[in-house]
């Protein structure tokens, strides 16, 4: 909902909270997106980078049909780390982010 002012202004509300309980906080941001939304995922990182500092990634949806090709774009652009990754949609099956997986699985080949 990056395009929703309203809604960037109340998670910058959330961490100026936390540094006021916590001046190191927020000790980790995650930013959690589907796969399926493709370059709209580059506008995406940078606007919730610059609203609360976002420092990691987890990719959800990575299945045949939407691979995660963005994530190239990402890390050349970003610079911050992917932590998870899932196939599917429930929460047991995020799974820590392998490079070597995700390129063989980007370019169709078995891990």
């Amino acid at each position: 909902m990056q395009n929703r002012t309203e809604l960037m202004s109340e998670l910058e509300k959330i961490v100026r909270v936390m540094k006021k309980v916590d001046p190191s906080a927020p000790h980790a941001v995650l930013l959690v997106l589907d796969a399926t939304v493709g370059q709209n995922a580059l506008s995406q990182v940078e606007i919730f980078r610059k609203a609360v500092g976002v420092t990691g990634l987890v990719m959800t949806k990575l299945d045949g049909t939407a691979r995660g090709g963005i994530l190239v774009a990402i890390a050349d652009k970003s610079r911050f780390r992917f932590t998870s990754s899932a196939s599917a949609r429930a929460s047991d099956d995020l799974a820590p982010f392998s490079a070597r997986d995700f390129a063989h699985a980007i370019v169709g080949l078995d891990s």
